[in-house]
Protein backbone atom coordinates (compact mmCIF):
# COMPACT_ATOMS: atom_id res chain seq x y z
CA UNK A 1 0.00 0.00 0.00
CA UNK A 2 1.35 3.42 -0.96
CA UNK A 3 1.06 5.90 1.88
CA UNK A 4 0.12 9.45 0.88
CA UNK A 5 1.33 12.67 2.50
CA UNK A 6 -0.57 13.92 5.53
CA UNK A 7 -3.44 16.19 4.51
CA UNK A 8 -5.25 16.54 7.85
CA UNK A 9 -3.84 18.52 10.78
CA UNK A 10 -5.37 19.10 14.22
CA UNK A 11 -4.34 21.89 16.59
CA UNK A 12 -5.60 22.84 20.03
CA UNK A 13 -5.74 26.58 20.75
CA UNK A 14 -5.58 27.07 24.51
CA UNK A 15 -7.91 29.77 25.83
CA UNK A 16 -6.53 31.65 28.81
CA UNK A 17 -9.51 32.31 31.08
CA UNK A 18 -7.20 33.71 33.75
CA UNK A 19 -8.85 31.84 36.58
CA UNK A 20 -9.47 28.42 38.04
CA UNK A 21 -12.75 26.86 37.01
CA UNK A 22 -15.44 24.94 38.86
CA UNK A 23 -17.03 22.26 36.73
CA UNK A 24 -19.30 19.36 37.35
CA UNK A 25 -22.99 18.52 37.37
CA UNK A 26 -24.12 19.98 40.70
CA UNK A 27 -24.79 23.65 39.92
CA UNK A 28 -28.03 24.30 38.00
CA UNK A 29 -27.69 26.32 34.80
CA UNK A 30 -30.59 28.50 33.77
CA UNK A 31 -30.16 29.07 30.05
CA UNK A 32 -31.42 27.59 26.80
CA UNK A 33 -32.73 28.43 23.34
CA UNK A 34 -35.77 30.62 22.65
CA UNK A 35 -38.11 30.46 19.64
CA UNK A 36 -35.61 32.46 17.55
CA UNK A 37 -32.85 29.92 18.30
CA UNK A 38 -31.05 32.44 20.50
CA UNK A 39 -29.37 31.46 23.75
CA UNK A 40 -31.13 33.23 26.63
CA UNK A 41 -31.80 32.99 30.34
CA UNK A 42 -34.44 30.44 31.23
CA UNK A 43 -36.65 29.73 34.22
CA UNK A 44 -36.07 26.00 33.70
CA UNK A 45 -32.61 24.63 34.49
CA UNK A 46 -30.72 22.52 32.00
CA UNK A 47 -30.94 18.76 32.58
CA UNK A 48 -27.92 17.11 34.15
CA UNK A 49 -25.08 16.75 31.64
CA UNK A 50 -24.83 13.40 29.82
CA UNK A 51 -21.65 11.26 30.15
CA UNK A 52 -18.56 13.11 28.95
CA UNK A 53 -20.22 16.53 29.35
CA UNK A 54 -20.16 19.12 32.13
CA UNK A 55 -20.93 22.72 33.05
CA UNK A 56 -18.32 25.26 34.13
CA UNK A 57 -18.42 28.42 36.24
CA UNK A 58 -15.90 31.23 36.53
CA UNK A 59 -17.26 32.82 39.70
CA UNK A 60 -16.09 36.40 40.30
CA UNK A 61 -14.18 36.49 37.01
CA UNK A 62 -17.37 37.42 35.15
CA UNK A 63 -17.60 40.77 36.91
CA UNK A 64 -13.98 41.60 36.06
CA UNK A 65 -14.58 40.69 32.41
CA UNK A 66 -17.64 42.95 32.40
CA UNK A 67 -15.74 45.86 33.97
CA UNK A 68 -12.93 45.55 31.45
CA UNK A 69 -15.32 45.35 28.49
CA UNK A 70 -14.15 41.84 27.62
CA UNK A 71 -17.63 40.34 27.85
CA UNK A 72 -19.64 42.72 25.64
CA UNK A 73 -21.63 42.18 22.47
CA UNK A 74 -20.46 39.27 20.26
CA UNK A 75 -17.57 38.68 22.68
CA UNK A 76 -19.96 37.93 25.57
CA UNK A 77 -19.22 34.36 26.58
CA UNK A 78 -21.22 34.03 29.80
CA UNK A 79 -24.74 33.79 31.19
CA UNK A 80 -24.67 34.39 34.93
CA UNK A 81 -21.33 32.84 35.92
CA UNK A 82 -21.39 30.05 33.34
CA UNK A 83 -19.15 30.09 30.26
CA UNK A 84 -21.37 29.05 27.34
CA UNK A 85 -19.79 26.58 24.88
CA UNK A 86 -21.62 27.74 21.75
CA UNK A 87 -20.71 31.36 22.52
CA UNK A 88 -17.02 30.44 22.76
CA UNK A 89 -17.28 28.43 19.55
CA UNK A 90 -18.90 31.29 17.62
CA UNK A 91 -16.50 33.89 19.01
CA UNK A 92 -13.48 31.77 18.12
CA UNK A 93 -14.82 31.17 14.61
CA UNK A 94 -15.31 34.95 14.18
CA UNK A 95 -11.73 35.62 15.26
CA UNK A 96 -10.36 33.01 12.85
CA UNK A 97 -12.49 34.36 9.99
CA UNK A 98 -11.23 37.87 10.70
CA UNK A 99 -7.62 36.65 10.73
CA UNK A 100 -7.86 34.91 7.34
CA UNK A 101 -9.88 37.67 5.67
CA UNK A 102 -6.77 39.46 4.42
CA UNK A 103 -5.80 39.95 0.77
CA UNK A 104 -2.71 37.74 0.89
CA UNK A 105 -4.51 34.94 2.80
CA UNK A 106 -8.19 34.72 1.84
CA UNK A 107 -7.55 33.51 -1.72
CA UNK A 108 -5.91 30.39 -0.29
CA UNK A 109 -7.88 29.71 2.91
CA UNK A 110 -11.56 28.94 3.40
CA UNK A 111 -13.20 28.64 6.83
CA UNK A 112 -15.99 26.07 6.79
CA UNK A 113 -19.30 26.58 8.56
CA UNK A 114 -19.65 25.53 12.19
CA UNK A 115 -20.65 21.91 12.70
CA UNK A 116 -21.05 19.46 15.58
CA UNK A 117 -17.26 19.27 15.73
CA UNK A 118 -15.58 21.49 18.36
CA UNK A 119 -13.11 22.67 15.71
CA UNK A 120 -13.10 25.53 13.27
CA UNK A 121 -12.16 23.78 10.03
CA UNK A 122 -9.95 25.46 7.44
CA UNK A 123 -9.37 24.25 3.89
CA UNK A 124 -6.06 25.52 2.52
CA UNK A 125 -5.36 25.46 -1.20
CA UNK A 126 -2.01 26.66 -2.53
CA UNK A 127 0.10 25.93 -5.62
CA UNK A 128 2.91 24.64 -3.39
CA UNK A 129 0.67 22.12 -1.58
CA UNK A 130 1.17 18.57 -2.81
CA UNK A 131 -2.21 16.95 -3.32
CA UNK A 132 -4.13 20.16 -4.01
CA UNK A 133 -5.33 20.99 -0.46
CA UNK A 134 -4.98 20.30 3.25
CA UNK A 135 -7.51 20.42 6.06
CA UNK A 136 -6.66 22.14 9.35
CA UNK A 137 -8.86 21.87 12.45
CA UNK A 138 -8.39 24.56 15.12
CA UNK A 139 -10.05 23.63 18.40
CA UNK A 140 -10.40 26.14 21.26
CA UNK A 141 -9.53 24.33 24.48
CA UNK A 142 -9.79 25.34 28.13
CA UNK A 143 -7.11 23.70 30.24
CA UNK A 144 -8.72 22.59 33.47
CA UNK A 145 -6.44 19.67 34.47
CA UNK A 146 -9.33 17.99 36.23
CA UNK A 147 -9.11 14.53 37.76
CA UNK A 148 -10.20 11.22 36.30
CA UNK A 149 -13.42 10.00 37.89
CA UNK A 150 -14.17 6.36 38.87
CA UNK A 151 -17.02 6.22 36.33
CA UNK A 152 -14.50 6.78 33.52
CA UNK A 153 -13.16 3.26 34.19
CA UNK A 154 -9.60 4.33 33.46
CA UNK A 155 -6.99 3.25 34.31
CA UNK A 156 -8.39 -0.27 34.27
CA UNK A 157 -7.28 -2.65 37.04
CA UNK A 158 -4.92 -5.30 35.72
CA UNK A 159 -4.29 -3.59 32.38
CA UNK A 160 -0.67 -4.06 31.20
CA UNK A 161 -0.73 -1.08 28.83
CA UNK A 162 0.17 1.71 29.11
CA UNK A 163 3.02 1.29 31.58
CA UNK A 164 2.71 2.70 35.11
CA UNK A 165 4.90 5.79 34.59
CA UNK A 166 2.81 6.83 31.58
CA UNK A 167 -0.43 6.31 33.53
CA UNK A 168 0.85 8.62 36.26
CA UNK A 169 1.86 11.23 33.67
CA UNK A 170 -1.58 11.10 32.06
CA UNK A 171 -3.36 11.39 35.42
CA UNK A 172 -1.18 14.41 36.25
CA UNK A 173 -2.13 16.03 32.91
CA UNK A 174 -5.82 15.54 33.62
CA UNK A 175 -8.88 16.42 31.59
CA UNK A 176 -9.58 19.59 29.63
CA UNK A 177 -12.68 21.08 27.99
CA UNK A 178 -13.78 21.83 24.42
CA UNK A 179 -16.91 23.49 23.03
CA UNK A 180 -18.71 20.77 21.09
CA UNK A 181 -22.27 20.67 22.46
CA UNK A 182 -24.09 24.06 22.42
CA UNK A 183 -24.90 24.06 26.15
CA UNK A 184 -22.59 21.53 27.80
CA UNK A 185 -18.80 21.46 27.74
CA UNK A 186 -17.25 18.28 26.38
CA UNK A 187 -14.43 16.68 28.30
CA UNK A 188 -11.32 16.50 26.17
CA UNK A 189 -8.58 13.90 26.52
CA UNK A 190 -6.54 15.29 23.63
CA UNK A 191 -3.49 16.04 25.79
CA UNK A 192 -3.67 12.57 27.36
CA UNK A 193 -3.90 11.03 23.90
CA UNK A 194 -0.89 13.04 22.75
CA UNK A 195 1.17 11.72 25.66
CA UNK A 196 0.25 8.17 24.66
CA UNK A 197 0.93 8.61 20.95
CA UNK A 198 4.24 10.43 21.42
CA UNK A 199 5.81 7.43 23.15
CA UNK A 200 3.80 4.64 21.58
CA UNK A 201 6.69 3.34 19.44
CA UNK A 202 9.56 4.16 21.78
CA UNK A 203 10.80 0.56 21.50
CA UNK A 204 10.73 0.41 17.71
CA UNK A 205 7.26 -1.11 17.35
CA UNK A 206 4.79 -0.58 14.48
CA UNK A 207 1.78 0.94 16.28
CA UNK A 208 1.89 4.29 14.47
CA UNK A 209 2.44 2.57 11.15
CA UNK A 210 -0.62 0.46 11.82
CA UNK A 211 -2.66 3.58 12.52
CA UNK A 212 -1.48 5.22 9.28
CA UNK A 213 -2.49 2.14 7.31
CA UNK A 214 -5.91 2.09 8.99
CA UNK A 215 -6.43 5.74 8.04
CA UNK A 216 -5.57 4.94 4.43
CA UNK A 217 -7.91 1.95 4.41
CA UNK A 218 -10.68 4.11 5.86
CA UNK A 219 -10.61 6.15 2.64
CA UNK A 220 -11.50 2.95 0.78
CA UNK A 221 -14.13 1.79 3.26
CA UNK A 222 -16.18 4.98 3.67
CA UNK A 223 -18.52 5.98 0.81
CA UNK A 224 -17.60 9.32 -0.72
CA UNK A 225 -18.44 12.26 1.53
CA UNK A 226 -19.11 10.11 4.63
CA UNK A 227 -15.69 9.87 6.29
CA UNK A 228 -17.07 11.67 9.36
CA UNK A 229 -19.12 8.54 10.18
CA UNK A 230 -15.87 6.64 10.76
CA UNK A 231 -13.44 9.42 11.61
CA UNK A 232 -9.73 9.42 12.39
CA UNK A 233 -10.66 9.81 16.05
CA UNK A 234 -12.53 6.50 15.96
CA UNK A 235 -9.42 4.82 14.56
CA UNK A 236 -7.23 6.38 17.27
CA UNK A 237 -9.45 4.86 19.95
CA UNK A 238 -9.47 1.53 18.13
CA UNK A 239 -5.66 1.64 18.25
CA UNK A 240 -5.68 2.36 22.00
CA UNK A 241 -8.04 -0.54 22.69
CA UNK A 242 -5.89 -2.81 20.52
CA UNK A 243 -2.78 -1.74 22.45
CA UNK A 244 -4.42 -2.46 25.78
CA UNK A 245 -5.62 -5.88 24.61
CA UNK A 246 -2.22 -6.65 23.04
CA UNK A 247 0.11 -4.86 25.45
CA UNK A 248 3.45 -6.49 24.66
CA UNK A 249 5.93 -4.95 22.24
CA UNK A 250 6.51 -8.40 20.73
CA UNK A 251 2.90 -8.30 19.52
CA UNK A 252 3.73 -5.10 17.63
CA UNK A 253 6.88 -6.22 15.82
CA UNK A 254 6.88 -5.28 12.15
CA UNK A 255 6.35 -8.91 11.16
CA UNK A 256 3.08 -8.83 13.18
CA UNK A 257 1.75 -5.74 11.39
CA UNK A 258 -0.74 -7.59 9.16
CA UNK A 259 -2.02 -9.50 12.20
CA UNK A 260 -2.64 -6.27 14.11
CA UNK A 261 -4.32 -4.64 11.08
CA UNK A 262 -6.67 -7.61 10.77
CA UNK A 263 -7.41 -7.55 14.50
CA UNK A 264 -8.28 -3.83 14.41
CA UNK A 265 -10.53 -4.41 11.39
CA UNK A 266 -12.49 -7.07 13.25
CA UNK A 267 -12.60 -4.76 16.28
CA UNK A 268 -14.26 -2.02 14.16
CA UNK A 269 -16.81 -4.52 12.83
CA UNK A 270 -17.62 -5.70 16.34
CA UNK A 271 -18.17 -2.19 17.69
CA UNK A 272 -20.30 -1.11 14.73
CA UNK A 273 -22.49 -4.19 15.04
CA UNK A 274 -23.14 -3.57 18.73
CA UNK A 275 -23.55 0.17 18.09
CA UNK A 276 -21.03 1.22 20.72
CA UNK A 277 -17.38 2.25 20.53
CA UNK A 278 -16.40 3.37 24.05
CA UNK A 279 -14.03 6.30 24.36
CA UNK A 280 -10.76 4.81 25.58
CA UNK A 281 -10.41 7.17 28.55
CA UNK A 282 -14.14 7.29 29.45
CA UNK A 283 -16.15 4.16 28.67
CA UNK A 284 -19.45 5.95 29.36
CA UNK A 285 -19.03 7.91 26.12
CA UNK A 286 -20.15 6.10 22.94
CA UNK A 287 -18.24 7.42 19.93
CA UNK A 288 -20.79 5.89 17.55
CA UNK A 289 -23.76 7.68 19.08
CA UNK A 290 -25.76 9.59 16.45
CA UNK A 291 -23.74 8.09 13.59
CA UNK A 292 -25.56 6.95 10.44
CA UNK A 293 -26.24 3.23 10.88
CA UNK A 294 -26.82 2.61 7.17
CA UNK A 295 -23.46 4.12 6.24
CA UNK A 296 -21.69 2.20 9.00
CA UNK A 297 -23.27 -1.03 7.74
CA UNK A 298 -21.82 -0.25 4.31
CA UNK A 299 -18.45 0.35 5.99
CA UNK A 300 -18.70 -3.11 7.60
CA UNK A 301 -19.37 -4.70 4.22
CA UNK A 302 -16.37 -2.91 2.73
CA UNK A 303 -14.12 -4.01 5.59
CA UNK A 304 -15.28 -7.59 5.13
CA UNK A 305 -14.44 -7.38 1.42
CA UNK A 306 -10.99 -6.10 2.35
CA UNK A 307 -10.49 -8.93 4.84
CA UNK A 308 -11.35 -11.50 2.18
CA UNK A 309 -8.20 -10.51 0.22
CA UNK A 310 -6.09 -8.15 2.38
CA UNK A 311 -2.83 -8.87 0.58
CA UNK A 312 -4.03 -7.12 -2.58
CA UNK A 313 -4.74 -3.94 -0.60
CA UNK A 314 -1.56 -3.93 1.48
CA UNK A 315 0.87 -4.20 -1.41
Amino acid sequence: MQMSRADEFDYSVVLDVGSSLDWGIATPSYYGYNGSNELVLSWIPLPSPPPGKCLIEVGGLTQRWNNEGLNDGPACLTIDDHIIPISVKRWFKALVSEAINRPHIRQYVDAKRLSESPATALIICHPYIVGDQVSVDLTPLIKSHDSFKPEFEWPRPGARWPFRAMIEEIIAEGIHLVAKHPCYWSMSFVMCEKLLVDCIDSNGTCRKKGQRIMKKLREMWCPKGTKQELASYHLKNILFWECENHPYDSEWDNDKLSERIGSMCYRIIEHIRCGNLPLYFHTGVNLLENKDRDILCQVVQNIQMFLSSPEQNLL
